[in-house]
């Protein structure tokens, strides 16, 4: 009789394994199955917004008008003198417009403005934040 039961069990066993089996396949195939929905969503959804980009950029002399208007705003020395340490990051982007260009280094991020003078020089300055507040600010120089 004990050996009949150990049989049974041992002839059970795959078949409950291979259930176990077929209920994380059918698991599996329901996940790719989503994930394929939700590509396809992204997919239409990018390519909606490819579409809409394309209808709404500007004309080329407008776009260089924005540049120069946003790189000329922070030239002024007066607007620098204006900024105190913990002020706001939008109020230094308000006060002296977009950066040239952003780093971060060591937990900081950095706005850097800088305007070509000549072939051979610039004139760059920067200002350090640290969970969006004003830690550091460096005036422009001519370099």
């Amino acid at each position: 009789m004990r050996t009949l039961l150990v049989f049974i069990v041992c002839w059970l066993a795959p078949a409950i394994a291979f259930a176990d089996d077929y209920n994380r396949i059918i698991r599996l195939e329901q996940d790719v199955r989503e994930l394929e929905r939700q590509v396809s969503t992204l997919q239409r959804e990018i390519s909606a917004l490819r579409r809409d980009s394309g209808t709404r950029r500007l004309g080329p002399g407008r776009i260089e008008s924005m540049r120069t208007q946003a790189s000329d705003a922070w030239v002024d020395a007066e607007k620098w003198r204006r900024i105190e340490i913990g002020a706001r990051e939008m109020d230094v982007i308000e006060l002296l417009g977009p950066p040239t260009s952003m780093r971060v280094q060591d937990g900081s991020r950095i706005l850097l403005y800088a305007m070509e003078i000549g072939s051979s020089g610039f004139l760059s300055g920067s200002v350090t934040l640290r969970d969006r507040e004003v830690i550091a600010i460096e005036l422009p120089t001519l370099k």
